[in-house]
């Protein structure tokens, strides 16, 4: 008799860390608690016990972590090494965000942890050349599956000076032109508060959206911070393909992210990890803490939760399935 079982691989949850608010640049536009450097990186036996410990935990309840490292600056991380050798499984999507300006030799001795390292250009503050040499190299390398390991996304700050637009577009045109994977990307107010954009100029959007070949409509867009969902683009949730092609796009199933009254696999798809080490199923802090990774004292098998926030306000958060 023949034996048709194939073991299943564990299940992946996707986990994002924020080590400090530690940064060598100074946006504007970002806010403080991200880069005042207000709470330093901990030891680095502290913070590779809190990774073994975290990865150990998972894998007891058939779960398999892939890390997307956050800042700050987590390049500025001294621990980072250490760390990256205990993330288990390098084959999952493991994730840096950086704003590049780590050296080449940094890339060079770090870069096969990641899948995928998405570089933050900000045009006040990056070295271009330096960016260039960067992406020319880890454009060499490929993920397990074949994949290019990184993405370049350039910060389009709002401001009253064309000249500083003209320069970062200037940098996105070349990026383009040398084959890089680049997107611009529009900046909200307030940061995490909601989906409001800053106030850009008219032809800015314009160029904004025919570069995603996509329409906009100032009447009820950016400057009301009403960002639709159409169940394609960010979260996942309880409908199948066939009805998402039913979708009219005119006509959201949610607007707003407002996925208040539904449940969420947020703290148990994913968690976040804060710059103190504390556990949470999102960013959104929904259901309270789930206990601190430097103690080794997190509940890592949780239930779906039911969310009662008016707006799914984070990226990462959005990521988390949603179902009624």
């Amino acid at each position: 008799m023949s034996n048709n079982y194939q073991e299943q691989p564990p299940k992946v949850t996707r986990i994002q860390w924020l080590f400090a608010n530690v940064c060598n640049y100074d946006c504007w536009y970002c806010p403080k608690i991200l880069h005042s450097s207000a709470v330093k990186f901990p030891d680095e036996k502290i913070l590779t016990d809190a990774i073994q410990y975290t990865v150990s935990s998972l894998r007891m309840i058939d779960r398999e972590p892939a890390f997307e490292f956050v800042g700050g600056e987590p390049t500025l991380n001294p621990a980072l090494l250490s760390m990256c050798q205990r993330m288990g499984n390098q084959q999952l999507k493991n994730k840096l965000t950086t704003n590049g300006s780590a050296s080449l030799k940094w890339f060079e001795e770090h870069y096969h942890y990641f899948s995928t390292i998405e570089i933050s250009y900000h045009i006040r503050w990056a070295d271009r050349t330096h960016i260039e040499n960067v992406v020319d190299f880890l454009l060499a390398q490929e993920d397990y599956e074949g994949n290019k390991k990184v993405q370049v996304r350039i910060m389009m700050q709002c401001t009253n000076h064309d000249d500083e637009w003209a320069s970062a577009i200037d940098t996105y045109q070349l990026f383009k032109s040398k084959g890089y994977p680049v997107e611009l990307k529009l900046l909200y107010s307030n940061f995490t508060k909601g989906f409001q954009y800053y106030p850009y100029k008219t032809y800015q959007l314009d160029y904004y959206f025919k570069e995603r070949g996509e329409d906009w409509d100032p009447e009820q867009t950016m400057y009301l911070g009403n960002l639709k969902y159409d169940g394609v683009s960010r979260a996942r949730h309880n409908i199948t393909k066939e009805d998402v092609d039913k979708i009219n796009k005119d006509k959201p199933i949610k607007e707003n992210w407002n996925f208040s009254g539904y449940r969420c696999n947020a703290g148990k798809d994913q968690f976040v990890i804060d710059q103190k080490g504390k556990v949470w199923r999102g960013w959104c802090s929904e259901g309270g803490s789930l206990g601190n990774v430097l103690y080794r004292n997190v509940s890592w098998d949780n239930d779906a939760v039911k969310c009662t926030k008016s707006l799914c306000r984070n990226g990462f958060d959005q990521l988390a399935t949603k179902f009624k």
